[in-house]
Formats: C-alpha cells, structure tokens, sequence
C-alpha cells in the first residue's frame, strides 16, 4: 500500500509537469496570436482608433478584423470564440460579425457570471492577460449549456487601449485535457489561480468542488490526506507558471483508487502461498540430493563457450565461477554505461531548464535530484554544443505535411545515432529545431569534439537549400556552474555563424568572443536619406552595395544583419513619411514576410530586397509624370469611359494599390469610383438616346455595358425609367421619325 502510494505520488508529480507544459503551449499559441494579430494594420487601427460616428470607412476595417479574428479562432481547437469590445463606440466585433452589446450579451453569448455590466466597467489595470474563472453561456444553439474560459487583453503589439480583446476558451476541452492526465480513474485535477480562482477543473464545477479547492489551498503542505464527499482523499499540490502567471495544481486521489491495485492480491494470497510451498518444498529436495551437479554443468557449458575440452576443468569449479561472473559483471557495466547516454525524457527536461535558467542550487543537490530520477554522469567536466536547424522555404515547397511533422524528429535521431564513443555524449532537445550536444569528458583537455560536429556539418549540407544547420560550441568547464557557462558561450557562438559565407561552425574563444559590428552610422544614415529624396538612383544602390560588402567583410551575424536590415528599412519609411506619402501605397511591396522570417536569408536575397524596396520607395517620393492628378483623371475617364477600366487597371497606371486608389478617388469624387462610371455611362448613353437613332443595343455597347440587362437596370436605377422610355420622353420629333 504505502508503495504504490508513493508511486502514484511520484508519477502524479511528473504528469502535472507535463500538464502544465501542455498548458503552457496553449497560452503561448494565444500570445503569438496577439503577436500575429499586430502585424495587421487594420486590427490595430480598430483595436486603438475611436471612429467618429461619421466615417464610413471603418466598415471596411471591421470586414478585415472579422476575418483575422476567424483565422485566430480557427488557430486552435480550443478557442470558442475571440471579439473586441470598443467600449467608447458601444460595439462589438466578433469573429461572426458585428453586434451591439446587449444583443451580444443577452441574446448570443449570454454568460451567467459576467453580465454587460461586468464587461463594460472591467478594469485591466495595464495587466498583459487577464485569465477569468469559466462561466456557463447560452443564447443560441451553437453554444446552450456550454462553458467558456475567458481571456481578457487590453493589450495588442504593445500598444494598450480602453477596448478588450477577449479569447473564449472551451471549458470542455481543458477539461478533456485535464482528464487525459489522470493516472487513476476517479483522480481530480484542478487548477486555480494566485487569487483562489478556480480556473479549470476535470469535472463540472460546482459550489462543492469550489469549497475543495479552496480548503486544500489554505492547508500549508504540499502532500496531504483530505476528505471529499464523503471519500478519503490522498491531495498533491503543484506549483507552477503559465501565461505570465503563477499557478496551483492540484490532484486529489480517492484512497479507494489505491487500494484497488491490491485486491486481485488479496485473493490469491492463500492460493500463491500453497503454490510456493509445494515448490520449495521440491526444490529442497532436488538440491539436497544434488547440489553440486548444477555447478559443475555450469562450468562445463562455460568452458566449452571457450572451446576447452572436458578433461581441462580446473580442480576448483568455484573459483572459475567466480571469474566467470566478475567478467560478465564487467561487460553488464559496460552496457549499462552506454545506455546510460540515452537520456530519460525526464532528465533532459530537468537538465533542458537548468541550462537555459539561473539554476539556482548546488552540485550536491543537483546531483540528488538526478539520482532520484536513475541517472549519474560519470564525470565532473562538462562541454555543450549547439546545433541550430533552419529549414527553408523549399522545404515546405517540396515535401509533405507528414514529412514536415516528422523532420525535427529524423534529425534527432541522426544527431543520436552518429554520437562519438570516446566520452559519454548525450542529446538535449532545448528548443524547436534547436539541440544541444552535452560531452561529458574525464578532463578538461582530453576532449576531440571537432570531428561529429564536422561529420555533421558534411552530412547536412548536402541538402543546404532545403535545411540549414548552424554550429556553436562552447569551451570545457567544471561541474555544473561550469555547464551553464559552457551553453552560453555556445549559444554566443551560435550568434556568431553567419549566412554569408560557407562557415557553419563556430568555436567560441575567451580571447575573442565579442563579435565585430559594423552596420550603419550616423553618416551614412544621412547620406542614403539625402539620396532618396533627391531621386538619385545610381548613386543609392552603388552606396548600399558598398554598405553590405563592408558588412559581410566584417563577418557580421545573421541576426545582426536582419536588424541592418530593419535599419534601412525604417529610412525608407522615414523618407515617405516626410513627403506625406501613405504607409499604405507599399501594400503591393511585400515586407512583413520578409522582415519577420526566421530564416536571415543569402546575401542575393537580401540584397534583392533592399533593391527592389528602395525602388518602390523612389517611384512614390519622386512620382513620374503619370501621378494621380484629378483633372487629368476625368479628361481620362471621358475618353476610355467605353473601355473595361478596374481599379486595379488605375492602380498600375497609377503605381499605387487598388486599396488606395479607391479611398484616393471617393475623396476626390465625392462617390465611389463605380458609381461615379456608372453615372457617366448612363449620362453618355442618355446623350446619344436624344441625339441617335442607334437601338439600343449598339449604345450600351457604345457607352461600356457587357449586356443589355445590366445596363437596363442600371439607367432605371439612376432615372428612374428604361431606355426606350427615355428616348420617346425626350428625343426631337424628327429623329423619332
């Protein structure tokens, strides 16, 4: 009993860590939506802006919001639903549409816990996310009896605002995901908050489970025996962090659980017994009538594994034994030895986070921890590589979603199964594409690890334009303290690998380990500035060319080179924005992908960028003589009204985007562009009703309509009578003859 006691207790410990990893996932995935969500302009514009009660074009806005909130539900199955509350306006936006609070509230959504009321006087008090106890909804079919999480934001992109952004989280599925942890079949987990709140549970929760909870909280120690309803309970508690905040889990096991595992012993207590007499008892007998026979059989079978004969048996048989048994001790060391470099799933979690925190206890107790988890390194001097893999756009061009699953996996087991001998080596999985290679050496000098890491490097490059790898290594150092500094000077060196040149390994020395920068001063800044603005093309693309040879010659890092790259970047932006030029005529030049990709790219790429980027930049601060003007505007529409004009046909004409243009001329025309073609057709076509005796056949087809329907309805539409009305109200006797 008290074994599988503490059995459970300790596999309970493991799940709940695993629990809140898991947890963990499912929040980081609903920050990097925020993260994602800022990358739209529209989003944010909606999210910070206070439209006045006039202005139509944020209709448009809320269109685009509606479907980025759709693609943030569709993210995750676990999300019911995600809207903005805009307070000031009294609107809300949901991933379904738009609605008024009280319809929202009270007829689609309503949640029993937190009435309008709530909502419209919530506080965030500058909080990042705020987690609220799940509440019961109803109002329509989609979501009766249902209950939902809710996550509160008042903070998108770092940039805070009165309105909420609030994710609803399906209460059923955290709780199916709690119930997927359960190690026996009646446990309870719950989770709660720093505040007491109970946040998610697997099971309903009532007032009942609410009391538990809460009793269990107050009681001081982690391990603890509790009654609920009427059950013995054994209750684990476990401290944790998700989403930016503390949290309490709690396990509570029914003792019934425990014993349940003893029952089918119990029954077959007597009947184990009097097998085990009846088989001692023949045993007794067989070796006291010959005891020595097994032994010297024994022997026999050995020897004759070594090809002696019969007649050579040495004159003391337990003394060979004893050599033969000291011999197949040491080869069973042997083989523990080098199982012992495949590392549990649990000691590379442990050994993943003291490396990457301020681990903050000694040898001695790290060296207990690990024990208690099955696991010793044999020697006292540590070295730590890392091994960073990028893959790259052809990557996802070329091969399946299956095979794209598994590729972080196949290399994994690459990186495993090419390990050296010479000292105990083992692989940490520390990040996504990011593994460590732990070398444990008997010494600080005894060590060779150039050659896997090498072998590596070879290995990989074959397919280099699918899958990059980069290569840091730190230096030897002592003990664990020794470890942690080791990781850091291997992830310095990872900085240090650059895109621009065939070196995908890096060593990092102690004598050397600042890495030159160079990228952009304050002259040179000025110098790109003044050339934009006066238009002088040759010269800017001679000055960044120089400008990123000088980098790459100063070996500068990827990353450093993503953050020049930002720099020059911002110039342009800097440039439009002193010619009131839009932010939104670039929307035809692709930057987000570019600038926010993992991958630092080859020096043609960027080089590619830069050149087109500043072009389009050139095109709209000094424009060509077909600039947007709108008297030349309507002078064009009255000579091509005939022919098929689209916005996006202006918009090229134009060097602009449709998106623009359209704003652009409702401006300018008082009207939409559409309407505004329309009406000219109708005022062309009404002229040669009065002026012609053409049908009406060719003067549609004169003025621009595709058919005769569509033009029909639309002069009725503007005149409020057909053509051939128009014609017989208005055309001179003469010509109607």
């Amino acid at each position: 009993m008290k074994h599988i006691e503490s059995q459970i207790k300790t596999n309970y410990e493991y799940s709940l860590s695993n629990l809140a990893s898991t947890i963990n996932n499912l929040f980081d995935g609903i920050y990097q939506s925020n993260y994602l969500l800022a990358l739209d302009p529209n989003f944010l514009k909606i999210f910070t802006t206070e439209y006045a009660e006039d202005d139509l074009t944020k209709y448009a806005d809320y269109t685009q919001a509606i479907r980025s909130l759709s693609r943030v539900k569709s993210s995750s199955n676990y999300i019911d639903s995600a809207y903005i509350y805009k307070r000031k306006e009294d609107i809300i936006i949901s991933d379904n549409g738009t609605y008024l609070p009280e319809q929202f509230y009270q007829n689609l959504f309503d949640t029993k816990q937190y009435p309008p009321a709530f909502w419209h006087d919530f506080k965030a008090n500058h909080h990042l996310f705020t987690i609220l106890p799940p509440s019961q909804t109803s109002g329509n079919d989609r979501n009766q009896k249902e209950s939902t999480i809710s996550v509160v934001q008042s903070t998108v992109g770092g940039r805070y605002s009165n309105n909420l952004y609030i994710i609803n989280l399906k209460a059923e599925a955290v709780r199916n995901l709690l119930r997927s942890y359960k190690l026996t079949p009646n446990s309870l987990i719950m989770v709660s908050d720093p505040s007491g709140n109970l946040l998610a549970a697997s099971q309903i929760i009532d007032s009942d489970l609410h009391a538990f909870m809460s009793e269990t909280l107050t009681d001081p120690h982690e391990k603890f025996d509790m009654t609920y309803q009427n059950q013995q309970m054994h209750v684990i508690k476990y401290s944790t962090n998700f989403f930016f905040r503390d949290a309490t889990m709690i396990v509570a096991v029914p003792h019934s659980d425990i014993t349940s595992f003893l029952n089918k012993m119990k029954n077959w207590n007597f009947t184990v017994t009097g097998i085990l007499f009846v088989i001692s008892l023949l045993l007794s007998i067989l070796f006291s009538k010959r005891f020595y026979a097994p032994i010297r059989s024994l022997v026999q079978t050995l020897q004759r594994s070594e090809h002696k004969k019969k007649e050579e048996l040495p004159f003391n048989e337990l003394e060979f034994l004893n050599t033969e048994i000291r011999r197949i001790l040491m080869d069973v060391d042997q083989l523990n030895e080098t199982l012992s470099y495949s590392l549990p799933i649990a000691t590379q979690h442990f050994l993943g986070k003291m490396l990457k925190t301020s681990f903050p206890y000694d040898n001695k107790t790290i060296d207990d921890y690990l024990m208690k988890l099955g696991f010793r390194f044999p020697n006292r001097f540590f070295q730590i590589g890392l091994i960073q893999c990028t893959f790259r756009k052809p990557f996802y061009d070329l091969y399946s979603e299956k095979f794209q699953t598994e590729a972080s996996d196949t290399v994994h087991r690459i990186l495993q199964a090419l390990l050296p001998k010479k000292h105990p080596t083992y692989i940490l999985e520390l990040d996504t594409n990011l593994f460590g290679v732990l070398i444990n050496p008997a010494s600080a000098i005894d060590i060779d690890s150039s050659s896997y890491f090498e072998l590596i490097d070879t290995l990989f490059r074959q397919d280099e334009a699918a899958l990059r790898i980069h290569i840091g290594m730190g230096l030897v150092h002592e003990n664990y303290k020794g470890m942690q500094i080791s990781y850091m000077e291997a992830m310095k060196a990872l900085w240090r690998v650059s895109p621009f040149d065939s070196k995908r390994i890096v060593y990092y020395s102690e004598f050397d380990h600042e890495e030159p920068r160079f990228m952009l001063n304050k002259t040179e800044e000025n110098i790109l500035t003044n050339l934009l603005v006066a238009g002088k093309r040759e010269e800017l693309m001679e000055q960044l060319k120089q400008l990123i040879k000088a980098n790459i010659d100063q070996s500068i890092s990827g990353t450093s080179m993503k953050q020049l790259l930002i720099h020059l970047y911002l110039i342009g932006i800097q440039v439009l924005k002193q010619k009131n030029i839009s932010f939104e005529q670039l929307a035809p030049f692709e930057t987000s992908e570019f600038l926010l990709s993992a991958d630092s790219g080859s020096v043609e790429e960027i080089s590619g960028f830069l050149f087109g980027f500043f072009d389009r930049v050139l095109a709209l601060s000094n424009p060509s003589p077909d600039t947007f003007n709108i008297q030349r505007f309507r002078a064009y529409l009255d000579t091509h009204y005939a022919e098929e004009i689209t916005l996006d046909i202006l918009a090229d004409k134009y060097n602009t985007s449709p998106k623009y243009m359209s704003r652009l001329l409702k401006n300018e025309l008082g009207t939409t562009f559409y309407r505004y073609l329309q009406e000219l057709r109708i005022a062309k076509a009404k002229e040669l009703l009065i002026a012609s005796s053409d049908p009406i056949h060719k003067i549609w087809e004169q003025v621009g309509f595709n058919n005769r329907n569509t033009f029909i309805r639309t002069f009725r539409n503007l005149e409020g009578i057909s053509p051939t009305d128009y014609r017989k109200y208005h055309q001179p006797e003469s010509l109607s003859l």
